[in-house]
Order: C-alpha cells, then structure tokens, then sequence
C-alpha cells in the first residue's frame, strides 16, 4: 500500500512537472492581453543559416556535373521590432572572378545601373493619406510606365496591393485609387479622405512613401515584412537564399579563404506615446493634477533608435519639448530616403551626409490633427556619437483652458538601418 502511495505521488510530480516544461518551452503566440510590443532595441533580426554557406566548399574540375562545385547562402529575416518594414539583403566580400552569385551583376567597369531612387518631404504637409501621396517624387519621375489617359489621370492598382499589405484594406475591399499625374511638374496627387494619418502609424506611412525604393536594383533582394504587433504576434519573417557555385580556379592554388559579408539595409520607425503635461498657467500657485518636468524613456521602443528622455517647458501660450534620441542598436542609422545607396555594389559611396539622420515622421498631441513645429524645421535629426535631439513646440488649443492636465504626445521617428555579418568560409581544390 505505501508502494502504490509513493508511486501515486511520483507520478502525479512528473505529470505536472512535464506540464510546466511544455508551457516553458516552444515558439508560443504571445498572449496579446499581457505582452508588451513596444520593447526591445530590435528591428530586423537577421541570422545567416547553419551550413549556407558550409565552413568548407570543395571545388571540383574534372568532373562531369558542376553541381558538386555548388552552395547556397542563405539567411533568416525576422522583423521582431514593433514597425513595418521594406528593406533588403546583399552579399559582398567575395571574389567574382572566383564565385559567382544568382542574381548579382557586377559590370567590369564603370555604370551598369540606373540612379537610386530619392524623395524630398515636405512634413508640414503630412496630415492623411491624401498629402502623403501628393509627394512621392520617386514614381514615375519622367511619366514613363505610367498608364495615363490625355486628361493625365490613371488608375494605380499598386498603391491598392500596398494598401492591402499594411492592412489598410483587405483584397476586394480595397478602393479604387485614382492618380492624377502632373505632366508639367512631375508630380502625383491623389484624392483619398477616407484615410487620416491615425491609419498610418508604425510604420505605413514611411511604406507608402518609400514605394518606389527598390532593394534588388543594385544586385539586393528585397523583402517587406509586417511588425510584431496585436495583429500579427511574434512578427513576420522570410528565408532569403542566394545560390553560389565556384566558376573557377587559379592553377597552383590549393585552397582560399572568403569572406562572405551579409547586409541587411530596411527602413524603419520608431513609435511611442509618453505622458506629458500640458499646463496653461504654469505660475499659478493652486493645486495641479501634474506639473511639467523631465519625462525619462524607462524602456526601448521595439526599436533599434530610441527616444531616451523629453523635458518640457510650459509658457501660457505654448509647451516646448525637447526630445533626445539614441541609436540603441548595433547597426547604422541611414537617411531613408536614401536607403537605396546602402548596396555595396551602388556605383558611388554613402556619404557622411547620408548617415545619421532620423526624421520625425510625426509628432501632435493625441486627438490633434496638427504636427507641433519643430527645429530645424525640416524635422532632421543629426545623430552625434549615437546620440541627437530636436525641439518642438505645441501651441495651446484650449485657449480657455487654465487647469493642467495630462495628454499622451505621439512621435513617430523615421530612418534607414543597415547591419552587416560576417562568415568565414575556405574553399579546397579537390580535383
């Protein structure tokens, strides 16, 4: 009897205690009631993939097939960050008399490619998706491969496909997006109300704008993935491979060492909603439900730059933020509307003026449709040493209003990112 009790309870201790490493344990949803999405110093996580490349590739000349002197590269993206993104991958480092890669071209000599697509911003103008498009400057800069009528008005059944891959509409749901195309300035404008900036938050905005930023125009592949958010936990990823073979081989050699370098170039955001105080007679002396100060980040934004700290001076007419920024990632921060020069295969360089800028997308207090006025006016950040700041400016709404109160402020940053990895790889003569 004391056997079969002894035995009962070890039983019911390993039926439990297998219970509690099955929850522990495996690639579970997060619980979008207790997870917290906004954390993290984390955009795209990129891991190249065990064996692709292999530590060892042999290379085989007298044989008949040329598939032994084959390998793939591949690498894993994950967007584990809490914003959409559009980026893609590169592999440099390599020998290309040696190795050749699908789908990398490298012209012998000068040129081979067309210009890198830029845009300007105008973000005084940003207040709904109908603003937004009105300054894509990158699409169809000269008019060319746009279908458009005599009345220069056409419709645009990609922007509607962009629409339904951020989640802004859903297949036949999607509007009928009609373009109107300025032949005289080169420029787009389009009518939809029906959207306001709220939609575009996270990330959408800075998609649609960059629409025309294409990764693979300079030997990259691209990809475009959604955030790790309450609609889609845990955040999307994607396998990029790259087959290789070795073409080659110098006569005499026996072996070489090859440095494969992956880069990863994707455009992001950084989004976050902190408390401040908005207090219409800060010299009063009566009792307030919050009084101005310093307010200090205590955690990353699920992104690789964050906003650290924001202090606030309070005038009867107007609150001033100044907002400190910091690139908490490993990687580099890139202008990005300039991202397409991150390819190391770009004929020309990335320039110091290209590095370290973060714009701020937007920036209004909650329930406003009116971005604060910051300096410099263009909303440039320039980071120094990792670190930056910018000054913006509320201008009271509530001109009656003589009581403080608290009030989430929205800001939205925008940049480029790029990180690089390194695999060692020795290739052998074998025949």
């Amino acid at each position: 009897m004391r056997f079969k009790m002894r035995f009962k309870g070890w039983f019911v201790f390993l039926l439990i205690m297998a219970f509690l490493l099955t929850s522990c344990s495996g690639n579970r949803t997060p619980n979008t009631e207790t997870t917290d999405f906004y954390t993290g110093s984390e955009g795209v996580r990129m891991q190249i993939e065990n064996g692709a490349p292999p530590p060892r590739i042999y290379y085989y000349q007298d044989i008949g097939s040329k598939d032994y002197n084959k390998f793939d590269l591949a690498v894993d993206i994950h967007n584990v960050g809490a914003s959409w993104t559009k980026g893609g991958i590169y592999i440099s480092g390599y020998d290309p008399s040696l190795i050749n890669i699908e789908g990398i071209n490298i012209p012998k000599t000068k040129g081979g490619f067309f210009s890198y697509c830029s845009g300007g911003i105008d973000f005084n103008k940003l207040v709904s998706l109908k603003h937004l498009f009105a300054q894509i400057s990158c699409m169809f800069p000269d008019g060319s491969g746009f279908d458009a009528g005599a009345s220069g008005e056409g419709g645009s059944a990609g922007v509607s496909k962009l629409l339904n891959l951020l989640g802004l509409c859903h297949g036949e749901t999607c509007p009928e997006i009609n373009l109107n195309y300025d032949w005289t300035t080169g420029s787009f404008s389009v009518d939809l109300s029906d959207f306001s900036f709220d939609v575009l938050r996270n990330g959408r905005a800075l998609m649609i704008l960059l629409d025309q930023i294409k990764f693979d125009r300079f030997n990259g592949k691209q990809f475009f993935l959604a955030p790790d958010n309450y609609d889609y936990p845990g955040g999307e990823s994607t396998v990029i491979s790259f087959p290789g073979e070795v073409k080659s081989w110098p006569t005499g050699l026996d072996h070489t060492d090859v440095s494969f370098l992956f880069t990863t170039c994707y455009a992001y955001t950084t989004y976050a909603t902190p408390t401040v105080c908005i207090d219409p007679d800060p010299f009063s002396q009566n009792e307030k439900a919050c009084y101005a100060g310093q307010i200090d980040m205590k955690s990353t934004q699920g992104a690789p730059v964050a906003i650290t700290s924001i202090s606030q001076e309070n005038s009867p007419k107007s609150v001033i933020f100044t907002i400190q920024v910091r690139n908490v990632g490993p990687g580099k921060v890139i202008n990005p509307l300039h991202l397409e020069l991150c390819s190391p295969y770009y004929p020309g360089r990335l320039g110091l003026e290209d590095l370290d800028v973060v714009f701020v997308g937007d920036i209004r207090m909650s329930g406003s449709d009116k971005r604060l006025r910051c300096s410099p006016d263009n909303n440039a950040i320039r980071l120094r040493d990792g670190r930056g700041q910018i000054t913006c400016t509320y201008d009271l709404e509530y001109a009656t209003a003589k009581s403080a109160y608290k009030a989430p402020l929205i800001i939205e940053l925008w940049y480029g990112y790029s990180e690089t990895q390194r695999r060692d790889v020795r290739i052998k003569r074998a025949s």
